[in-house]
């Protein structure tokens, strides 16, 4: 597949390429370590450029630079190092001067792989689509036919191109980072940086310098000033995850920021004005936080500014198979298989598992059928060792009673997100619309969990076309 294919290595020194020209050299590619002098005269032969980005200093910008004018069909992947000044150049890089993409040390090799391939393949989107429309909308996210979804991805286009704080709920692997990107992408922001920050990953003592960097003396081994990413940011979009994790200290910080559009630095004494889109994500009951006591209500009221719910994959069962095929197909790319069939038993089993994870999970348990499977289907047997404690079984068919009841209530519950939808979240006017009391839709909205005000828009929505209500 890759025999003929060539990778340079650009800006490694002494022994650190060693290894990653080992491991692509089992894939079969050709890896070649130059600089650019013997690039200039080889340059025909060039498949792909891996680009060192050790520090971003501008020796290191321009060769990248003066590399890229002598190659500029060829993809470019950044090798950055793990600080923040590096990584912010290295998304510079690939948003403003025509990087494929880039990867954070330290990496897995068969991450890299990845990357590698799909660059060689040109699976990325051009960068003339990149425009405000969804024809780049990641196809793993918005893939099958749940209404919900469909009903986010409709609303997804009224509100990217605002500057409104958009709040992202959901369970862990639902896609909430993913949609923050499609939402920056749709934005007129999408030129800019998109950072993003798990508060839950950072410890509340290196918080502040994350988010607002420090002044060069603000403490024991600040020996030079740092950006944080508010300043990496600005222009952008910055999102944060896990926001219920930040302390309340933080939190009031936040809301400074939110409130004035400027920062003080850890150390610091004047404010720093900063321009950046928040877009908050979380997997906690930021209500029952508040009540707690452990996150700040003022807070809470500035970033539900506009709320977006993602259901988990258990509520969208019917999407599986879709997601499944896709998966297959992407990692079937990757790793070089031909897997060209699931078996009806495995995807009854696939529709029925509960899915803790999501789809993150569900793509994950895709990677190892695709990987552990030696022929061109996949059967009970392939998938039995992932699953050791909930060994598949036959889809049971469900008697009469039984399944009128788990049917109805799957009617019910879409029946009234639709109408909720088409009443825009007035409660009397849906009661109205179904010939209901509106004690009966408060009733349903409690059963079903539903977040009225993901309905409530200014705009009036189109009904859905196909609507059987």
């Amino acid at each position: 597949m890759s025999g003929e294919q060539v990778i340079f290595l650009v800006n490694f020194s002494g022994d650190t390429h060693q290894e990653i020209a080992s491991s692509l050299r089992e894939e079969g590619f050709k890896v070649v370590k130059d600089d650019l002098r013997v690039l200039k005269r080889k340059k025909n032969s060039a498949s792909l450029v891996l680009f060192n980005l050790e520090r971003p200093d501008e020796k290191t910008l321009s060769l990248f630079r003066k590399t890229r004018r002598h190659l500029p069909d060829i993809p470019f992947i950044v090798l950055s190092s793990p600080g923040l000044a590096c990584i912010e150049r290295a998304l510079k890089l690939v948003t403003k001067e025509g990087a494929y993409d880039y990867i954070k040390k330290p990496f897995l090799m068969d991450e890299l792989k990845i990357i590698v391939r799909r660059a060689l393949k040109k699976e990325k989107t051009s960068s003339s689509e990149k425009t405000s429309s969804f024809s780049f909308l990641p196809s793993d996210f918005v893939l099958g036919k749940n209404q919900k979804m469909k009903e986010i991805v409709g609303i997804i286009k009224e509100i990217a191109p605002t500057e409104l704080t958009i709040l992202i709920r959901g369970e862990s692997g639902t896609g909430k980072e993913m949609l923050a990107s499609i939402i920056h992408k749709l934005s007129k922001r999408h030129k800019g940086p998109f950072l993003r920050l798990n508060c839950a990953a950072i410890c509340e003592s290196i918080m502040e310098s994350e988010l607002f960097g420090y002044e060069r003396g603000a403490f024991t081994g600040a020996d030079t000033r740092k950006k944080g990413l508010f300043s990496a940011a600005d222009g952008g979009t910055l999102l944060l995850d896990e926001i219920a994790k930040a302390s309340l200290n933080t939190q009031a910080k936040l809301l400074g920021v939110i409130e004035r559009k400027e920062f003080i630095p850890v150390g610091g004494i004047s404010p720093v004005k900063c321009d950046v889109r928040l877009i908050i994500a979380t997997n906690s009951n930021l209500e029952e936080e508040i009540k707690k006591g452990r996150f700040l209500a003022d807070l809470y009221y500035r970033i539900n500014t506009f709320s977006i719910s993602l259901p988990p994959l258990r509520e969208r069962r019917e999407d599986i198979p879709l997601l499944v095929e896709h998966f297959l197909k992407k990692y079937n790319s990757c790793f070089g298989k031909n897997i060209k069939r699931v078996s009806p038993e495995v995807y009854n089993f696939l529709v029925e598992y509960p899915w803790p994870g999501n789809i993150r999970e569900l793509e994950s348990f895709v990677v190892k059928m695709v990987v552990v499977c030696k022929g061109s289907s996949i059967t009970l047997n392939d998938i039995k060792k992932f699953f050791p404690h909930k060994a598949p079984k036959k889809k049971r068919f469900l008697p009469f009673e039984e399944a009128k009841r788990s049917f109805l209530t799957s009617f019910e519950e879409k029946y009234i997100r639709e109408l909720l939808l088409l009443s825009q979240g007035n409660i009397k006017a849906a009661a109205e619309k179904a010939g209901v009391t509106r004690a009966f839709i408060y009733q349903k909205i409690r059963k079903y969990n539903i977040d009225l005000s993901f309905y409530r828009r200014k705009s009036s929505p189109k009904e859905p076309s196909g609507s059987v209500y």
